[in-house]
């Protein structure tokens, strides 16, 4: 079986409390479009909410899965909330909560999971309890390395973008590119997708895999979504690149380990469905995006 199936339990428990962060990070930054506000930065040691405010104190939420503990600060103060296998989202829920009250917080979120199968709120999930050191150090360095791929494609990128970043309703590290022209989602009774979508957009994301894709699997997504034609696939693109129909985007499954993984064949696919997105959006003047940056390469950007 492939990592999602293998370690579905694991990646589940995780998933609902990166939504725990998740939540508190949406009720306590100020709104962007397309939720760019709710996302969570993928860290050197896990994901955190980054700087937030609350009765007039700042406050970071971080899951270390490193040191596999979940540590909120405040400018005086820090405390940590231990992941182990066998404690209950319902436990982490009222542990954060807790800490956070100590240190002067008075957090509320809405305590029903997002976008998920399960319907059970924060406060009452004693079913998903699963916590394991060797799973949630892969999940980390699939983040780390989907995040880092990302980054380095669309950061000298010249258009409007939202950086890389953990989408927890979904728990898919993703990016976007925004094209200047509203495009409102035909159904407003859909709170999430109304303001996800509204205006012509390419996602070029990374999720761990589900129950139909065995492997982690990177996904490029145009909006108005595809429908009534099957996008093109050219030589551009990296072996084992298609269009599903079906999804209405690109897709590319990783089957082997990610230390035999490069990010050179990602950005290719990225890039390559970029081009042929933009085209299907009936863009306009999409080679600017790619005017040369008039600076000398840093660090990062030479070849060793």
């Amino acid at each position: 079986m492939g990592f999602y199936k293998t370690n579905k339990k694991e990646v589940l428990t995780l998933q609902l409390i990166s939504q725990i962060l998740g939540k508190i990070k949406l009720n306590y930054a100020p709104q962007e479009p397309q939720w760019a506000h709710v996302i969570l930065n993928i860290t050197t040691r896990g994901f955190s909410t980054g700087t937030l405010k609350c009765n007039g104190l700042y406050f970071e939420i971080e899951a270390n899965l490193a040191d596999n503990v979940i540590t909120i600060r405040t400018t005086d103060s820090e405390n940590n909330v231990q992941l182990t296998d066998g404690k209950s989202v319902r436990d982490y829920y009222y542990e954060i909560i807790t800490v956070t009250q100590d240190l002067g917080l008075d957090i509320v979120i809405n305590k029903k999971p997002q976008e998920m199968d399960t319907k059970a709120p924060f406060n009452k999930d004693t079913e998903h309890h699963h916590y394991d050191r060797q799973v949630a150090s892969e999940i980390l360095k699939w983040f780390q390395f989907a995040n880092d791929a990302e980054q380095k494609f669309i950061a000298p990128l010249r258009k409007r973008k939202v950086y890389p970043g953990l989408f927890w309703g979904t728990f898919d590290v993703s990016c976007i590119l925004i094209y200047k022209e509203h495009e409102p989602f035909h159904d407003d009774t859909k709170v999430i997708e109304r303001a996800a979508f509204d205006e012509h957009m390419v996602e070029f994301g990374f999720w761990l895999g589900d129950d139909s894709f065995e492997h982690p699997t990177f996904f490029v997504l145009p909006y108005p979504f595809v429908s009534g034609q099957k996008l093109e696939v050219t030589e551009e693109f990296p072996e084992g690149s298609y269009f599903s129909e079906q999804m209405a985007e690109y897709l590319i499954e990783i089957e082997t380990d990610l230390s035999e993984v490069k990010p050179e064949p990602i950005i290719q696919f990225f890039d390559a469905s970029f081009v042929k997105s933009a085209e299907y959006l009936n863009w306009q003047e999409t080679d600017y995006c790619y005017k040369e940056l008039k600076m000398d390469k840093n660090y990062r950007n030479k070849k060793h």
